[in-house]
């Protein structure tokens, strides 16, 4: 049993007092945060706060159980909770208990597809999402949830911010509804959390944020001048909830269990990664996908939202000094003792201050360096992430990043769509003498071979574009006797970029030019032998290696060109130049 045990959590072979003394202070460190983080969130996600703690108690304990990192800290989250709502807002009313009981639903669902991803190994599907659609998705999410907290700023009534137009019209004649009891509690949290941070970056600014805004609320009396307080807590122990599986539920939910699994697990698979960075650990991103479907399916049944990895809650866990995950283990079991204890003080927190600490997290979710970044060096990553904010703030936060994938696959379709065609030569260089593009580095080549180099996928999609190329090397260049192509940096062959290099075989061989190919990978010679390729160029003119080709195209050159060329592009040359010179033309014979 203990064999089974340690290989499946391995890290239990490292339990020793000096790790469990630095693992007690780290979760006593995490768990602090996750009571401002925890209250946040939920009101993000239009649930009452009590379900933000929930979920920041049970999935991580099983996400770090059963998937492969040690640190990254799992629970509820700023972009899965925006999307949450937004998936949710329109069918149901936020903090009812049907928006609960979907809530919980939608969670079990994308929970199931994950832990299917996960057991398909499809962990490679997070590298098909670019860097720059998850900036311009954060990037929206945080200006959106920092506008659904103005009306809680206020305490005034206003439409929801993804109507961006009829809010931006309200925000301009909301100045009569404002409380300004609660704009002064809100402001006062936001300054104290800034100060806070300032004076020491260990201490809960957060946390110490919420209890200066609710000293300003006490000493304003706050609740007598219309600020409304979160209340009560109904209970600190998660509950036991039942999922509804009715078929209509299940036909409203599923599109969006479906993007909040791949979110989620984007964001957990990132952040593991940027983690490991630091903690030297190797990441499996198979075995996280399970963590995460996993944490999410039995979560639920313990009144968990939907939850993923947490940037801010991992980064404490590793900087606090985790050395094991029963740092994760110990910060679950300290909030709820937290909670037991403090639970009737949430009675008194204003609405306003947590509206604070909400907008202060979505400013600095905003990716300022990341969007100035790509203005300097990606016009192409800049345009992903611009397209991928804007349709998050104007239409929805499930559009904005199904139109940011499917914009990055478009850019990435079409720089395969165009692979490089270059003629080579050698040249001399401090290293030694190597092939390089002509046109780069401004070399002759000889007037009876062309050295052309293929790079790129060679299928469907670049056939168009390649024969483009072809043509303009025929009109631009001189006739040559031989063709080598080098195929050293074909990506992929399929049976219509097949059928394109066939063509272009016969449509050289009948203009006079021998086409020859130089390939040294066995799966490039594999297909090229099944779509018919070496055929069409025939067996003796295929070469593991330039060296190899050159040497055998020697010997069918032209003697006498040699002899009146003054280029030396090869090794050979000034050796078949005195060959030439010395020999007399057999048309004088």
């Amino acid at each position: 049993m203990p064999t089974a045990l340690y290989r499946w959590l391995p890290w239990l072979q490292l339990v020793n007092k000096s790790t469990i003394k630095a693992d007690i202070i780290a979760g006593i460190t995490c768990a602090s945060m996750s009571i401002p983080q925890g209250i946040a969130f939920a009101a993000i996600a239009g649930l009452p706060a009590e379900y933000g703690f929930y979920s920041a108690m049970v999935a991580p304990i099983i996400a770090v159980l059963f998937g492969s990192s040690w640190h990254m800290v799992c629970g509820p989250a700023t972009a899965i909770s925006a999307l949450l709502f937004s998936s949710l807002s329109g069918l149901y009313t936020p903090g009812s208990a049907e928006f609960i009981q979907a809530a919980l639903t939608i969670t079990f669902l994308a929970g199931a597809i994950q832990l299917a991803l996960g057991l398909a190994k499809l962990g490679n599907l997070t590298n098909f999402v670019s860097h720059a659609v998850m900036v311009g998705f954060i990037t929206g999410a945080a200006l959106l949830i920092m506008l659904s907290q103005i009306q809680h700023a206020l305490t005034a009534q206003l439409p929801r911010p993804d109507h961006l137009w009829s809010f931006s019209n309200a925000i301009l004649h909301v100045a009569p509804q404002t409380n300004l009891f609660s704009l002064g509690i809100c402001v006062a949290t936001i300054l104290s959390a800034i100060i806070i941070r300032r004076l020491s970056n260990k201490l809960p600014h957060y946390l110490l944020a919420l209890v200066a805004g609710s000293v300003v609320g006490y000493v304003l009396h706050a609740g007598k001048h219309g600020v409304p307080l979160v209340g009560e807590l109904s209970q600190a122990i998660p509950p036991f909830a039942l999922i509804d599986f009715s078929a209509s539920t299940l036909r409203e939910l599923i599109p969006g269990a479906v993007v909040l699994a791949l979110i989620g697990l984007l964001e957990a698979a990132s952040i593991s990664k940027a983690i490991a960075l630091k903690t030297q650990q190797e990441i499996d991103t198979n075995k996280e996908f399970v963590g995460q479907g996993m944490s999410n399916m039995i979560g639920s049944l313990f009144s968990n939202y939907m939850s993923s990895g947490s940037f801010t809650r991992s980064g404490i866990n590793v900087e606090a000094g985790a050395r094991t995950p029963l740092a994760i283990i110990f910060s679950s079991a300290f909030l709820l003792l937290i909670l037991l204890l403090i639970a009737p003080l949430f009675s008194h927190l204003p609405i306003p201050a947590m509206a604070g600490i909400i907008i202060l997290v979505g400013w600095r979710l905003i990716e300022f360096k990341e969007l100035l970044h790509y203005a300097k060096t990606s016009r192409s990553e800049l345009a992903i992430a611009l397209v991928t904010l804007c349709s998050t703030i104007g239409i929805s936060l499930e559009f904005g990043i199904l139109v940011g994938v499917g914009l990055s696959l478009a850019l990435f379709l079409n720089q395969t769509a165009k692979p490089n065609v270059r003629i080579m030569a050698p040249m001399q260089t401090d290293e030694g003498r190597y092939f390089h593009n002509i046109v780069h580095f401004n070399l002759t080549t000889c007037p009876q071979i062309h050295f052309i180099r293929l790079d790129g996928p060679l299928y469907f999609g670049s056939v168009d574009f390649m024969s483009k190329q072809f043509q303009e090397i025929e009109h631009s260049m001189p006739h040559k006797d031989h063709w080598v192509i080098l195929c050293r940096g074909i990506s992929a062959i399929d049976m219509q970029g097949a059928h394109f290099l066939t063509q272009l075989i016969k449509k050289q061989t009948e203009r006079g030019t021998q086409v020859h190919l130089v390939a040294r990978y066995l799966w490039q010679l594999e297909r090229l032998d099944r779509f018919g390729v070496i055929e069409a160029v025939g067996e003796q003119y295929v070469y593991p290696g330039k060296g190899i080709a050159i040497k055998q195209i020697e010997r069918v050159m032209d003697l006498q060109q040699c002899a009146q060329c003054d280029k030396s592009v090869f090794w050979e040359c000034s050796t078949r130049r005195e060959k030439g010179q010395t020999e007399t033309p057999l048309s004088n014979n």
